[in-house]
């Protein structure tokens, strides 16, 4: 992982096939799967496309943005796992909500790839972060972080690649 200061916020929306995702992804929702800087400018970590197939475990309280990336083996009970880094080509932040409906497409492309099995067919759902409008701007920040999470609330055990469910 490269160094910068990187802040993320995770969308509300979510693959529309779970019907509990939203408490997820409200939970989710500003998580920056890196460590972040805040608006203040403190250092942070870029995120980058090595993470994929991290596993995460967010605790029951996330404030809007995550200052740390909270790693886990995943072999451990955790509620997510990071699918996909994908880029953003805009040069001019396009507000939250459009990064919100890219975000989606571009998560929802990968997602089949990496389990094994159309979003629209799977007991997983996905979510997706995306840069907020300080890191866009000081930091060059167009990363989306695709996650994926079980779809009745239950924590992961072990890696969903290639799960197939």
């Amino acid at each position: 992982m490269g160094s910068g200061s990187m802040n993320y916020r995770l969308a509300i929306g979510c693959s529309g096939v779970q019907r509990w995702a939203r408490v997820v992804i409200a939970a989710v929702v500003f998580v920056a799967l890196a460590a972040c800087s805040d608006d203040e400018g403190s250092p942070a970590v870029d995120v980058g496309t090595e993470v994929v197939g991290t596993c995460l475990d967010f605790g029951d309280t996330i404030g809007e943005e995550i200052t740390k990336l909270p790693e886990v083996p995943c072999e451990e009970p955790h509620s997510h796992e990071i699918y996909a880094v994908k880029q953003v080509a805009n040069e001019t932040y396009p507000g939250f909500e459009a990064l919100e409906a890219e975000a989606q497409a571009l998560c929802l492309g990968d997602f089949e790839e990496y389990v094994g099995i159309s979003a629209f067919d799977s007991e997983l759902f996905f979510s997706w972060l995306v840069p907020t409008l300080t890191s866009w701007d000081r930091e060059n920040d167009r990363e989306v972080i695709c996650v994926v999470g079980e779809g009745n609330g239950a924590r992961l055990v072990g890696s969903v690649r290639g799960i197939n469910r």
